[in-house]
């Protein structure tokens, strides 16, 4: 945690030590006398327990307050609400004392969450408004559609999807699930001829944003288990161990794996410079380094086939464009989109870059790479998605059969499909005496 400190610089607070082993530290929400605050903790990597704690500015000590999954808010007249299984709950909770008093009471049910930061999706004012965003059970459905968006056919049952990766053979498709009952997000491989998912990841921390090997055989990933995202991988059939990759103290999410195998991409946070690129070389010593790093955000990069030039999404002119270079980088660049642009990938051999439009839209670019000199045609709009989830999840809603003519979209199920904000006036006249 950090404090400013006179002339507004931050300086770090270490009134909290993080034990070795021991997951991160989410959301600190400060108690009325400012002094004290509630934070979730991870937990430790033997027990996968996460916790809501207090802590005060001036001390190492932390106090457990309850066991949960997800944060907590503190209320006025003196409540703490927090998620438990669909359920919001209150119970009294005494900031003095820093204790909590008599059972625990539902006041909302079907709560909504962010599987990837355990955040409870609830708000609520001194004047007694609680607001709340809905739980959507199966909403969304992963769905073939053909370069003029008809519908070939959906895969497997509705759910909770993110993340989206083909294997190269356009067989088997990775993708991160949330389970609406605990919050945690796993990896998950589907056969798409059967429809049948398995479950790739088993850790109590998040897994996510895929990616697989360009034979198929390994699928790399971000994982919550030790800090910050940090990189793991393991055999895509689901033998073995999950062995860990690269680790630092940056966050850190890849993004695409070279067809020669040489090289992971990442989207990687600084926090002078925001989110850029890096890239992690296989060979040896696992070199990490940048590829591209500016103020802007640079996020969801991707290589040609052909290893020569880098697509990635960047807010550099205000909002997401899609822009190539070459790579290594020469610091030449085109910009792809005019009108927003982000999610690239490149068809099979290289000769049409997709990516979504601001109005979410496939689009579709021919390209040369073949040349020293990158070339590109005026974007075309192929279809219209009804994807759901936005710039807030890591990964991509959408993938592309190595040919081009086909795309499987994390798109609204037809049933279930939307979340809703949900108020409740004057909650607390519900509160137990």
């Amino acid at each position: 945690m950090r404090i400013p400190a006179a002339g507004g610089a931050p300086t770090p607070l270490n009134s909290v030590d993080m034990p070795q082993g021991e997951y991160p530290r989410w959301f600190p929400q400060f108690l009325p006398d400012g002094h004290h605050y509630l934070f979730l903790s991870g937990g430790s990597k033997a027990t996968g327990t996460r916790t809501l704690c207090v802590a005060s500015l001036d001390s190492k000590e932390v106090k457990t307050i309850l066991q949960s999954d997800f944060t907590a808010l503190y209320v006025k007249p003196g409540y703490l609400l927090f998620r438990r299984d669909t359920m919001l709950m209150a119970q009294k909770f005494n900031a003095d004392r820093l204790e909590l008093s008599g059972d625990p009471f539902p006041v909302a049910e079907q709560i909504g969450f962010d599987g990837l930061t355990y955040q409870t999706l609830v708000s609520a004012s001194d004047q007694g408004v609680l607001a709340y965003q809905s739980l959507g059970v199966g909403k969304t459905q992963l769905a073939w559609f053909d370069r003029e968006g008809k519908k070939l056919g959906v895969i497997g049952a509705p759910g909770d999807y993110s993340d989206l990766a083909l294997a190269s053979n356009d067989k088997r498709v990775a993708f991160s699930r949330t389970d609406q009952d605990t919050g945690n997000v796993d990896i998950w491989v589907m056969d798409l001829a059967s429809g049948a998912p398995s479950r790739f990841t088993f850790d109590t921390a998040v897994d996510f944003s895929p990616v697989w090997s360009p034979n198929g055989e390994e699928i790399v990933f971000a994982s919550l288990r030790e800090g910050a995202p940090n990189l793991f991988k393991k055999l895509s059939n689901g033998s073995g161990q999950e062995d860990s990759l690269y680790r630092s103290a940056l966050a850190k999410l890849p993004s695409d794996w070279s067809r020669d195998g040489r090289f992971i991409v990442c989207g990687t946070v600084d926090p002078k410079t925001r989110w850029d690129l890096w890239v992690l070389s296989l060979a040896g010593d696992h070199d990490w380094k940048v590829f591209w790093q500016t103020p802007a955000n640079e996020t969801r990069a991707v290589l040609s086939p052909n290893g020569r030039w880098m697509a990635y999404e960047s807010d550099e002119s205000g909002k997401k464009e899609l822009y190539v270079q070459s790579f290594p980088t020469s610091g030449a660049k085109w910009q792809i989109s005019a009108n927003g642009g982000s999610q690239p990938l490149w068809r099979g051999d290289g000769k049409e870059l997709f990516y979504l439009g601001g109005d979410r839209k496939v689009t579709a670019v021919e390209v040369n790479t073949e040349t020293g000199t990158f070339t590109h045609s005026t974007p075309r709009d192929l279809f219209e998605t009804r994807i759901s989830k936005g710039d807030g999840h890591p990964g991509r809603q959408y993938a592309v059969a190595s040919d081009g003519q086909r795309f499987l979209v994390n798109t609204l199920a037809e049933e279930g499909a939307y979340n809703y904000i949900g108020v409740v006036l004057n909650w607390t006249a519900t509160l137990k005496k």
